[in-house]
């Protein structure tokens, strides 16, 4: 009971130096937000929403709705016994590198994301998220609740202990950046809804995996950027960007359907026709085989 009552003083005494530290007005003052996202927001972050107004609070420790995040907790424990999925959630976990972020939704959203070939796209993504991103920090400060990983005396399956320990879990950064992401491509490309609607979901769980993030901190974090996704709608200049980003989509896209058929894409057989149509053993004539050009008869 001792060490239950210490730890419970030392989380609120942290938790009332984060608050001064993150007090509200300072955040657009934040140089090193221009420079990772290599540009200025939309809309400053003193006319933003404030989340903690709009968002519930998390449930307490305890408490019957608790009980969800300590079953989803263990849920996620049992999603890293698949291989695959831990490499995703792993992958899921950067935050520095905008252009590593993107490539998560690479497939869902049938284009790679960069600064240099998709640059309308990228710019529209980052200055989105240099609006938004920066409105977890109050809410965070407010709450400052301990994350699963740290409740449990466990580490996380992605490596981020360290970075995280003195950093509120409620809402989820990442999710609420994610969520962000998603609704942003869906309005870019609507013909591709399913598959990224599906990337951003499970990159959300993503985070419950790693041990991150409860799952309450997950689900209000994609109400929360629901709602800083319709001011983004509001701005003029975000309407002109996303005008651009999506002609881009459109001619990357048919520029894409118009490509020649290679033989080394988009077919299961090792064995081609010289035209690069799919060929079997039994096929006569010039055929392509592992990528050398061989005469059957």
């Amino acid at each position: 009971m001792t060490n239950k009552i210490l730890r419970c003083l030392a989380l609120a005494a942290l938790a009332c130096t984060m608050t001064v530290a993150y007090a509200q007005g300072d955040y657009d003052k934040y140089e090193q937000d221009n420079e990772t996202y290599g540009t200025t927001p939309f809309i400053n972050l003193s006319d933003m929403p404030k989340l903690y107004d709009c968002i519930p609070a998390h449930p307490a420790f305890e408490s019957p709705e608790f009980s969800y995040d300590m079953l989803r907790y263990l849920w996620g424990k049992q999603q890293r016994m698949d291989e695959e999925r831990i490499k995703v959630a792993i992958a899921d976990a950067e935050w520095d590198n905008l252009e590593k972020v993107y490539a998560n939704w690479k497939d869902a959203f049938g284009l790679e994301i960069t600064k240099e070939g998709t640059p309308n796209i990228y710019a529209l993504l980052n200055k989105s998220l240099r609006t938004t991103d920066p409105t977890r920090r109050d809410v965070k400060a407010k709450y400052f609740r301990i994350r699963p990983f740290r409740y449990f005396g466990e580490t996380t399956a992605s490596g981020e202990d360290e970075e995280l320990y003195n950093e509120g879990s409620y809402p989820s950064g990442h999710t609420l950046r994610g969520w962000t992401i998603t609704l942003l491509l869906i309005q870019i490309a609507p013909d591709r809804a399913a598959e990224i609607y599906k990337r951003g979901m499970d990159f959300g769980s993503s985070r419950v995996i790693v041990g991150a993030h409860w799952q309450t901190d997950v689900d209000n974090s994609r109400m929360a950027a629901g709602l800083l996704f319709s001011i983004l709608q509001t701005n003029d200049d975000f309407q002109a960007m996303m005008k651009l980003a999506r002609q881009e989509y459109a001619e990357k896209k048919t520029s894409a359907v118009n490509a020649p058929a290679s033989p080394n894409l988009g077919h299961t057989a090792k064995i081609y026709r010289i035209d690069g149509t799919p060929a079997t053993e039994s096929t006569s004539g010039i055929v392509i085989a592992d990528g050398k050009k061989t005469v059957r008869k």
